[in-house]
């Protein structure tokens, strides 16, 4: 069994290692309203090319001024207590540690790890860039999880949006017959709910963090017992999301497949995030 992993067009890493000599802004702390985590990252080439983002354009802009610093690493502080004149429109601070020769080593195991769906843990010394596979130390620590992966299964129109909506945003996703990990989501969308039952026997018997199935309170109960009957521990059977989605009764398929992506996605980031 294989499990296909796809990247996003605008993951820094990637493109990192198809084209050596850019550099690697890493946010290293984030205090008020400002819309990414630490870790987060964007590369960066002389010639102005930028994958990905850590902010507002201005400040994209300003971390691309500082590529001709001949330091390891450059250190930039934006919002409040920052040398430079940038206020974040949230508010508080953030902090910038551009690297200017990452590691190709480094962006090969971050790649090999999301290749193979494994969390990495670094501890990346900010003086001087260089990174190692530990959790203890005085560096930055990161922990990087691979995103999350979507098994859907379903032929209907449900199915289909949720399968263009999880393309659109650059999540991975595994064949119907694949194993799902510790950070896949297994959804099936089938009004003829005895076509779901293999995959849901199969998904609750794995790690995946979320299984949830299409259909409403008195579908959900005729199939917990439906899976009970077939032998699924009761363990397993908490594990079992329905009616899925954020909104009650929707109807429409587009509403529920966003309904449906947003639950997934908040059980993720309360779990990884």
């Amino acid at each position: 069994m294989t499990l296909p992993v796809s990247a996003a067009a605008d993951c820094p890493v990637k493109a990192l290692l198809a084209r050596p000599g850019g550099s690697l802004a890493m946010l290293t702390d984030a205090k008020g309203g400002f819309p990414r985590r630490p870790g987060a990252m964007m590369a960066l080439w002389s010639d102005g090319t930028r994958v990905g983002r850590l902010g507002a354009g201005c400040i994209d802009a300003d971390i691309a001024a500082h590529l001709d610093r001949t330091e390891p690493v450059t250190h930039l502080i934006y919002g409040e207590g920052g040398p430079i004149d940038l206020p974040l429109p949230c508010g508080g601070q953030v902090r910038i540690a551009l690297i200017h020769a990452p590691c190709a080593d480094w962006l090969s195991a971050i790649w090999d790890d999301r290749i193979r769906r494994r969390t990495g843990h670094w501890n990346v010394d900010l003086e001087t860039g260089k990174p190692q596979r530990d959790t203890q130390g005085q560096g930055f620590q990161l922990t990087l999880p691979p995103p999350p992966a979507f098994q859907i299964h379903g032929e209907g129109d449900e199915a289909m949006a949720l399968t263009q909506l999880v393309a659109a945003l650059g999540f991975p996703t595994l064949g119907t017959e694949a194993k799902p990990d510790a950070h896949s989501a297994v959804v099936t969308l089938f009004h003829d709910h005895d076509r779901e039952m293999p995959a849901l026997k199969r998904a609750l018997a794995s790690d995946a963090f979320y299984v949830g199935a299409l259909g409403s309170r008195r579908a959900q109960n005729a199939r917990l017992q439906s899976l009970a009957l077939e032998g699924v521990a009761p363990k397993d059977l908490d594990r079992m999301r329905g009616p899925i989605g954020v909104v009650a009764r929707g109807r429409d398929p587009r509403l529920i497949a966003a309904s449906t992506l947003t639950e997934v996605l908040a059980e993720y980031e309360a779990r990884f995030g």
